[in-house]
């Protein structure tokens, strides 16, 4: 084997024109030009182009030169190419492959390759550049000169900047929870439509007056701000509950989460936490540094910590996430938890996630070493997760355990109670209220949170970039006395946390005066206070008991329906593993009358969406993973005029006077794939509920009580369940 300075000599050089800088999510032609080495390619050698799993770069096609993504390749070597796209051509994190195989003839020295990413010579627009930004995007090039199976990458790989688009919004993010008077900070952050940091935002931020409200001062963005503004000294006067509202020197408003304001101090305060996401140490992008700060700078997370694939951590990643992970905690503003992802397969227990909570240090127990050269400590590995168990429950020093539901799924015949306590139930892999009502029906005791399972470096705020990370990230509300490690751990422990699907919505869940998490035993049925601040109208509120709904607020009166206005939600997932997406592209026609306007609800991702609109017909393009996408469509129809759903999955039709009597929902199998067709109230629903409820039919034994709350823009929140055992009489 040579060393990597006479790499270029004898396996060849690559560039890439043009070079620069590119901007996420643009459309663009770029040229990779790879000149042959001393060796030369024989027949039957390959070449690779290959992009990181998290990357989601344009899907390279090869046929159709009016469409995105068309490559062409071309050679002036005596050889001809056969070019493929293999999902998982490469080796991890580098699956993504352009693949070249060397045929009818060789490759000699100082012949060329031209790939042509976005090739227009069709009429195309250019292939889609990712999504998201990266300091060191690479396009790595990998060589295989004698059709051995072993390939060399090339140094002279390119490595360059994805930057960030214009600006598209502003987001503002406020603690959830204050006593009168109390000071408090706010962050505000403009995005590109991507969800990125708009790093070049130049706009005058201003508080828009408000009653009770001391506003802090109106900024002008730097470039050293590079998009984000922490604005300290905000103060509250009177009790309520209120949601800041910003405006810049272009119009650009935008408005906080719910900020609940009370005159007494409470017990416990809501902390906002992702605490699971990895880098490009392994297989996401960027560095554990830019982790970090990001969460606690951009993202204003109260509490975060760093998971990546065990199999990937070798020792110098693991004393940087030590490292990093004491740099950044700061008890009373920012919360860093030390640990791993134990990333064993699904019979062997499925994908957990390991905390030191209260340490910067400890011994990190993989699963395998399988892509670690440095075996040396491989003794330390733990495989099945019950040899995990095992070792973890022997440690003098706390330890959290957290299930969940990533490429692999976690495997619930396996649970510890002492060491797990919470589920994760939402991620960018999607919605998993599945794996709670499983772990219910087994009798485990468990609360919920959710993370994002970031790969983009985006802890916090991460967005959805292709099927495998389909929706937005989730968030993490725990209910603690103080940000300190240890009152975090405690809350976790005691289950007094709950999960959303990235939105920081007010909720809180009392039975009989008990906090969510808690278990108790009660002789009649205990009196359910729900209490839920969205940062949007509420849909509604459902409480349920085990797997079953048994209350959802508010009822439904026909009288406050509008005929003429009507939403269909579609949603679910096919299967629990990888894969596990559904393509619903589709479209749903009118018999009679006419479709006056149609608008999307909770669709993910940019490239998604509605693809044709006519007074008979709406199309889209869309795919789910557990969460929902819907429409909002605005009729001038009779009430025999019949809406037809057409989609790969399923096909129905309903008549618009079907829907006065209520919801109709349409099941499709899986893990609940589901159409539903309502109609809309006249009026939109507030974004402040509460309520008291009182189950007339508990049941003897062990009840687990949780509410899920749904926004009317797709958001949702789930409590962690209230464990109540009824010990009155039979019902």
């Amino acid at each position: 084997m040579f060393s990597n300075r006479n790499t270029d000599i004898w396996y060849g050089k690559i560039r890439l024109e043009p070079e620069g800088d590119i901007v996420a999510g643009t459309y663009g032609t770029w040229r990779l030009i790879y000149t042959v080495g001393r060796y030369g390619i024989d027949s039957g050698g390959r070449m690779k182009l290959a992009f990181r799993l998290s990357s989601d770069w344009g899907t390279p096609q090869f046929s159709d030169p009016e469409a995105d993504n068309y490559v062409t390749v071309t050679t002036d070597g005596d050889a001809r190419l056969a070019v493929s796209w293999e999902p998982k051509g490469y080796l991890r994190p580098f699956f993504k492959t352009i693949t070249l195989g060397v045929y009818d003839g060789s490759l000699k020295e100082g012949d060329q390759v031209v790939i042509t990413l976005g090739d227009t010579i069709g009429g195309s627009r250019g292939t889609r550049a990712q999504s998201f930004i990266e300091s060191h995007f690479q396009f790595k090039f990998v060589v295989e000169s004698f059709e051995s199976g072993i390939f060399v990458a090339l140094p002279s790989s390119p490595v360059l900047a994805i930057v960030s688009a214009e600006p598209h919004r502003l987001l503002v993010s406020a603690p959830s929870l204050l006593t009168v008077g109390e000071p408090l900070a706010a962050t505000v952050k403009a995005e590109d439509r991507f969800g990125n940091l708009a790093g070049g935002y130049t706009g005058r931020v201003a508080f828009l007056p408000m009653t009770g409200l001391v506003a802090a001062d109106a900024h002008t963005y730097q470039p050293d701000d590079g998009g984000v503004h922490r604005f300290e000294g905000l103060v509250f006067k009177t009790p309520g509950t209120y949601r800041l509202q910003v405006r810049d020197d272009a119009g650009c408003t935008a408005v906080s989460n719910p900020v609940r304001v009370t005159s007494e101090p409470p017990r416990h305060r809501i902390y906002w936490a992702d605490i699971h996401g990895q880098t490009g140490e392994t297989v996401g992008a960027g560095s554990v540094d830019e982790y970090f700060r990001f969460a606690r700078d951009v993202a204003a997370l109260d509490v975060t910590g760093h998971q990546g694939n065990d199999f990937q951590i070798t020792r110098k990643l693991w004393a940087e996430i030590e490292h990093r992970t004491k740099e950044y905690h700061e008890p009373g503003r920012f919360v860093t938890f030390l640990g791993w992802e134990w990333s064993g397969n699904n019979p062997a227990g499925g994908d957990h996630n390991v905390y030191y909570p209260l340490s910067d240090t400890g011994m990190i127990h993989r699963s395998s070493h399988w892509q670690i050269p440095d075996k040396s400590d491989e003794e330390n590995d733990r495989y099945p997760i019950t040899e995990l168990y095992k070792t973890l429950r022997s440690k003098s020093e706390p330890v959290l355990v957290i299930p969940h539901v990533g490429g692999r799924h976690c495997n619930l015949d396996f649970h510890d109670p002492d060491l797990e306590p919470a589920l994760e139930i939402t991620s960018v892999h999607g919605r998993f209220e599945w794996l709670l009502e499983d772990a219910l029906r087994r009798g485990y005791k468990v609360g919920v949170v959710g993370n994002s399972d970031d790969h983009t470096c985006r802890p916090g705020a991460a967005y959805p970039t292709d099927h495998s990370f389909g929706v937005r990230g989730g968030l993490t509300g725990i209910q603690a006395a103080a940000l300190t490690r240890e009152e975090i751990f405690a809350a976790y422990k005691a289950r007094r946390t709950y999960a959303t699907t990235g939105a920081r919505i007010f909720l809180s869940v009392t039975a009989n005066g008990h906090p969510m998490g808690a278990e108790f035993t009660a002789s009649r049925s205990p009196a359910l206070q729900v209490e839920v601040s969205g940062t949007g109208p509420i849909d509604r509120v459902e409480i349920k008991r085990g797997s079953d709904v048994v209350y959802s607020y508010p009822p439904v009166r026909s009288a406050d329906l509008d005929p003429q206005q009507l939403r269909i939600l579609w949603g679910g997932a096919r299967i629990p593993g990888r894969g596990r997406h559904t393509r619903w592209d589709g479209e749903i026609s009118l018999s009679r009358g006419r479709i006056t306007s149609a608008e999307t609800v909770a669709f993910d991702a940019p490239t998604q969406g509605l693809t044709e609109v006519t007074e008979q017909k709406v199309a889209w393009i869309s795919t789910t993973s557990g969460d929902v996408d819907g429409l909002v469509l605005r009729l001038d129809a009779p009430p025999d005029a019949a809406l037809t759903f057409t989609s790969p999955v399923t096909s129905f039709s309903v008549r618009i006077s079907d829907l006065a009597g209520g919801l109709v929902r349409h099941e499709v199998g899986g893990l609940d794939q589901h159409v539903e067709v309502s109609l809309m109230p006249r009026q939109a629903p507030p974004a402040d509920v509460s309520f008291t409820f009182t189950d007339p039919e508990i049941r003897p034994g062990l009840n687990a009580y949780y509410v899920r709350v749904m926004q009317t823009d797709g958001e949702m929140a789930w409590s962690s369940p209230i464990y109540v055992r009824y010990e009155g009489p039979g019902r």
